[in-house]
């Protein structure tokens, strides 16, 4: 048994590391993603001192602290800008160490946790949070630490542990609580779970948590039919064997079935759940692989074809999953368009983290919180094809720079060429489109 978890191990470092491989073997040593740029960037300044305002967003913004940028700093300090692909891929390493270490806590039977390890090594959630430089992976570890040390003598350890995932925003904080009603449900640990819990509860009442990045949208629950933290289709599957098979001892279990339930249900708004919830569907699809594996067959064979097709499922889903993060973009041709001096750019919000981690100033990024009103002001912008009206709402903001990528002529932000500002900065003499050797067109205005 000792020989399989360690092979499993051996896999989840394999496919942890997978998508970073692909993507340096594909001359892209960029970050992929939208999120990690802001992270890195706050984990960089926070050397200098940690600010109170983020100034690389036109007109400055408040900054409130999370532990993943204290983090991110330190290894920073050691590593240089390697930290931000390093970092994620150890706390998704560590989370299996520490799941593993949750089940020998709840005495789960050896076989059984064998075969839910492979799921979850093999799970595209993980994988994703791992290669992506947001705090999923950050704040999946420490909750299945504290998760670990609140069953143990250390239980105090564990409810720092929880607190300090669930300062990282509402998403963490739902999934601690939610975790600590599983506990509840299962163990005879009463006290120490409400005591942990009740400062849970009164963080999401306060709400003061870092501000909210919404960069993913839509459904996200498969990873097959293109969803960043989505299960892989052969594991939901299994789960849904798994819940069967378990059912049996719904008496014991019922928890998993309501703390499944409510983690779908939130995930629905919050996709970022979704790396959680992977925890209880990779339980579920372990238990319908050892019950599989136990299973008397009449023809030998026939069993080991089963689990073989099984595996590969896995295997086949988690390694397209590592290859759509492999070709994420940035790509290093955004970079390349961005070197010129330091300027006020336009752009959609989608480029604002890309645009502030390479010096510039943005109007408009992911984090939708503006106390002016350049929302409004800047769909007139990219609306209008009118000269003397763009003209006045530019100088408002003090806008240098505009940047249009070809994904925003062709639906990101117009349905065709030609149109608003595209109009005007190809056919304006008052715009001059800088050379940028890329397919990125920069105008200075």
């Amino acid at each position: 048994m000792k020989k399989h978890l360690l092979g499993i191990f051996l896999l989840a470092i394999i496919m942890i590391a997978l998508p970073l491989h692909l993507r340096f073997a594909q001359g892209n040593p960029t970050l992929p993603g939208i999120e990690p740029y802001y992270h890195a960037r706050m984990a960089e300044k926070i050397l200098q001192g940690i600010p109170a305002t983020d100034d690389a967003i036109a007109g400055g913004r408040p900054y409130t602290l999370e532990p993943y940028h204290l983090i991110l700093s330190g290894g920073y300090t050691i590593l240089g800008p390697l930290a931000f692909n390093l970092l994620p891929a150890l706390f998704a390493l560590a989370s299996f160490v520490f799941f593993w270490l949750l089940l020998r806590k709840l005495k789960i039977p050896e076989d059984t946790q064998a075969w839910i390890l492979l799921a979850y090594a093999l799970s595209p959630p993980l994988i994703a949070a791992g290669a992506i430089g947001t705090p999923y992976s950050f704040g999946l570890a420490l909750e299945l630490l504290g998760a670990w040390l609140l069953l143990s003598r250390n239980w105090w350890l564990g409810a720092i542990a929880f607190f300090t995932a669930a300062l990282s925003g509402l998403t963490y904080t739902l999934s601690a609580i939610v975790f600590l009603i599983f506990l509840y449900l299962i163990q005879n640990k009463a006290k120490r779970i409400i005591i942990t819990i009740v400062p849970l509860i009164a963080l999401a009442i306060a709400g003061h948590y870092p501000p909210k990045i919404e960069t993913i949208q839509g459904l996200q629950y498969f990873s097959d039919l293109g969803g960043l933290y989505g299960f892989s289709i052969f594991a939901a599957l299994l789960a849904i064997v798994g819940a069967v098979l378990v059912w049996q001892h719904k008496k014991t279990y019922y928890g998993a079935y309501a703390m499944m339930i409510i983690f779908l249900i939130i995930s629905f708004f919050k996709p970022g759940m979704l790396v959680f919830a992977n925890i209880l569907i990779s339980g579920l699809a372990g238990v319908a692989l050892a019950k599989l594996s136990e299973r008397k067959w009449n023809l030998g064979f026939l069993r080991e074809a089963a689990l073989l097709v099984l595996f590969c499922g896995l295997l086949f889903s988690s390694i397209s999953q590592s290859a759509s993060l492999s070709s994420m973009q940035p790509t290093p041709a955004f970079f390349k368009a961005l070197e010129f001096p330091p300027g006020t750019i336009l752009s959609h919000e989608n480029y604002g983290f890309w645009i502030e981690s390479a010096g510039h100033t943005a109007i408009l990024d992911p984090i939708d919180k503006y106390a002016d009103d350049r929302a409004y002001d800047t769909a007139n912008i990219f609306s209008l094809a009118e000269i003397d009206k763009t003209t006045v709402l530019l100088e408002k903001y003090n806008i240098t720079h505009i940047i249009i990528t070809p994904a925003m002529i062709h639906g990101l932000t117009w349905d065709r060429e030609g149109e608003g500002l595209h109009f005007l900065v190809e056919n304006s003499e008052t715009f001059k489109k800088l050379e940028t050797g890329t397919s990125i067109g920069v105008w200075r205005t």
